[in-house]
């Protein structure tokens, strides 16, 4: 987080539990703050919801193709397969 960006006071009261995991992460050297571990706790788990929507999402989309739609799916994901197979990812 930028020093620029602009902080909020935020005052509340958590359970113990999160209160000891926020201050394990600032002495693992992991946060320099309280504010700044909840910040990163929070982008964690912002990160983990929006994996979940773009998961079901694309499922959705999967189960909701027509019988043409699929095909070209399965048509560009052989593709795709096949020119993955001429990439050297170990040099």
């Amino acid at each position: 987080m930028g020093s620029a960006q602009r902080r909020i006071k935020l005052s509340t009261t958590i359970s113990r539990e999160s209160y000891t995991y926020l201050r394990r992460q600032r002495a693992a050297g992991k946060a320099s703050s309280m504010g700044q571990a909840v910040d990163i706790a929070l982008k964690r788990v912002r990160r983990i919801e929006s994996r979940s929507r773009l998961e079901r999402d694309t499922a959705a989309y999967f189960e909701n193709l027509t019988g043409a739609a699929a095909r070209e799916e399965s048509r560009l994901g052989t593709a795709l397969g096949a020119m993955t197979d001429e990439v050297d990812f170990e040099s």
